[in-house]
Order: C-alpha cells, then sequence, then structure tokens
C-alpha cells in the first residue's frame, strides 16, 4: 500500500466518514479516554450520522473511534457475528477448547492490533510452543527440529522469527467481541447490505429485506469481494471499480481441525507443529491449555486449499489424517471429532487476504 500504513490509512477514513460540515457536536461521556485508544482521533469535530458497512475489525475499530469522538454510528453487518475474518471455533470441541480459523498469529509490528489489546486489558501469550520437537515432512523424509533451531526460523521469508510472534489468550474473537460490548446498541447483526444512494444531503443504504438507513457518511470497510456486489449510486470511481472488479486477488485459505481423545504425540517429545510440502502448516491448537484431550489442525493455503475446497467438507477431516499417517503415527486411533473452515467459500469474505493482481 505505498508509504500509506494500515494505521493512517484506517485514520484518513475515519476522518473522510466525519465529512467537515458544521453542525452540533454531542459529547460523550467515554471521550476523556481517547488518549488511552491507538487509533484516538484528534481534534474537535462536527458531529455526524455515520453508516459502516461491515463488522470486521477494520469496521468495528472506526465505529469505537467514532463514537467516542461523539459520532452517531450504525453498523450494518451481513453476518450473524462481528469479527470479519477473526474467527475462533469453539464448537465442536471438548473441555473448554477453541482454535482459530482466521487471524491467529501477530508480529511485533502490528501496532493497532497489539495496542487495542492493551487498550481492553487483553493478555498476550506466545504464538508457538516453547518446548518439543516440531515435525517437517519432505518427501515422505520425516525430519525432527529441535525447538532452539524452529524459534530461531521464520513462517516466511521476510517475516520476524516464530519466537516473536503472540497471540490473544483466550481466543483472537475477544478482541472484535471487547469492541462489540462497547458498541452493542450500534451493531445490526444480518443486514447485508445491497445498495448505497448518495443524495444532496444525505446517503441512503438499503438491506436486504427492503429496511433503509439513511446518514450523513457512509462508511464501506468490506472486502472488495462483497464490495463489488453492492450496487452505488453514483457509480464509484474507476479506480474502485477496477480494484473491485480484477485489480485484486483473494487467496484460498482453509484450515481443518481434528480434536484426539489424548494428546499421544508427546511420547515422541513432539509439540503438535510442523510443516510438510504438500505444502501445508501445522499448529497445536491447545500446546498451552490443560486436560488430556488436543486439537490439531491443517493450515492450507492457494492451491491445495482450493484443491480442498472441492471435495465434500464431510471428508475434509478424512483427507488430513490420511496424509498425517507419516507426520504423526496413531492419528486414527485417537481421533475424536473435526470440523473445517474455508475462507474463499465463505460468501462475506471471498477469500482470505489480499494481493494486487499487477
Amino acid at each position: 500500500m505505498s508509504e500509506l500504513t494500515r494505521r493512517d490509512f484506517l485514520r484518513q477514513s475515519i476522518l473522510l466518514a466525519t465529512g467537515s460540515v458544521v453542525i452540533s457536536c454531542n459529547t460523550d461521556p467515554d471521550e476523556e479516554n481517547n488518549e488511552d485508544s491507538p487509533g484516538a482521533l484528534s481534534g474537535n469535530k462536527p458531529s455526524q450520522q455515520v453508516i459502516i458497512v461491515g463488522a470486521g475489525i477494520s469496521g468495528l475499530i472506526a465505529a469505537y473511534e467514532l463514537k467516542k469522538a461523539g459520532h452517531d454510528v450504525t453498523i450494518l453487518e451481513a453476518r450473524d457475528r462481528v469479527g470479519g475474518r477473526v474467527f475462533t471455533i469453539r464448537a465442536p470441541f471438548s473441555d473448554g477448547h477453541h482454535a482459530e480459523a482466521g487471524a491467529a498469529r501477530i508480529p511485533p509490528d502490528h501496532d493497532l492490533t497489539l495496542g487495542y489489546a492493551g487498550h481492553f486489558d487483553l493478555k498476550l501469550d506466545p504464538f508457538y510452543p516453547l518446548s518439543g520437537l516440531f515435525v517437517d515432512l519432505t518427501d515422505g523424509d520425516r525430519t525432527l527440529i529441535p525447538n532452539s533451531d524452529f524459534l530461531e526460523g521464520r513462517p516466511w521469508p521476510g517475516s520476524v522469527k516464530h519466537k516473536e510472534y503472540v497471540k490473544i489468550r483466550g481466543g483472537s474473537d475477544l478482541l472484535p467481541q471487547a469492541f462489540a460490548e462497547f458498541l452493542s446498541d450500534e451493531i445490526q447483526l444480518l443486514k447485508p447490505v445491497e445498495s448505497i444512494k448518495q443524495k444532496s444531503d444525505s446517503v441512503v443504504v438499503k438491506v436486504s429485506g427492503g429496511a433503509q438507513f439513511t446518514s450523513d457518511r457512509v462508511l464501506c470497510t468490506v472486502p472488495l469481494t462483497v464490495l463489488n456486489k453492492i450496487k452505488f449510486e453514483p457509480l464509484l470511481s474507476v479506480e474502485k471499480i477496477d480494484a473491485m472488479t480484477g485489480g485484486y486477488n483473494y487467496a484460498a485459505s482453509t484450515r481443518v481441525f481434528v480434536q484426539f481423545k489424548e494428546r499421544f504425540w508427546e511420547s515422541e517429545s513432539l509439540n503438535g507443529w510442523g510443516y510438510t510440502d504438500w505444502p501445508e502448516e501445522i499448529w497445536q491448537a491447545t500446546w498451552d491449555r490443560d486436560g488430556p484431550r488436543g486439537i490439531i489442525m491443517s493450515y492450507l493455503r492457494y492451491d491445495r486449499a482450493i484443491e480442498l475446497d472441492g471435495i465434500s467438507e464431510d471428508k475434509h477431516v478424512e483427507n488430513v489424517l490420511d496424509r498425517w499417517g507419516n507426520v504423526f503415527p496413531g492419528v486414527n486411533d485417537y481421533m475424536e471429532t473435526g470440523t473445517s473452515h474455508s475462507w474463499a467459500l465463505q460468501q462475506w469474505s471471498g477469500g482470505a487476504w489480499a494481493s494486487p493482481t499487477s
């Protein structure tokens, strides 16, 4: 995104949403706490009615800061939950265990994420396990990697080292839930936006089912794969239309989760993590939690995710277990239940992350 950081982009988007029309400004009782927030708005902007399309992290942050600054916000979310691509799966797992279907590991340069985690007093833990052996399966050869060697490595070229990543204790979804608690009166779920019409003195947003909402400003925070389904009047700029209709590709990403009745891999001093040349990342979601049960997940991207998405969902766990026989011998003997999540097949996502096509 050239030299415009995500923090700057978010701040500019919020400021654009408020506009510069001078009308009465209400004082929010929490305004004095704005400085505690990493995305706090500065100055004394005139109060506006703002509709925010999408209750993912971007939409929630925008709504949170706008409300704290005295604006009247409404969030329209198509799903039955907040968080967007931050999604923690808790069912069908036992013993209160959970696993991350979406955003999970936080690098040290994600200052807004870390800042808001601190703002809401969420606790952070190391993402990768600090003990045990990692597994690498390449060309059928199984190699065990010492923990110290793995933690000095990097998940992909140019990234920070494994040891520098952290996670939110209790689940990534605690962050969007913290925003949602503050915004409980402003969030409307199951409200997919169909059209946005700009008039001379207002903006009218129509949702599925025919209901309409009117505001001074509208801020769209949905992915381009969803934005291109919304009818705009007047049309968006040529640049935005180009971006929506082929300027970016959204990566396929699918995760398959398997719960085991025992952490049988520990008999080999394994920590339940590793890589294969399929390619896939293997994470143990329960490495730092008590109890006999454990959850291991397969993290697939791009072509391998598309390949898995092409078979019925009830076969996903079976497919993964077949491949894990050489990684964790005994998987079929201890398996209890499983599930999967594909971002490419999600109607309101259409993929995981965006990359420019040129």
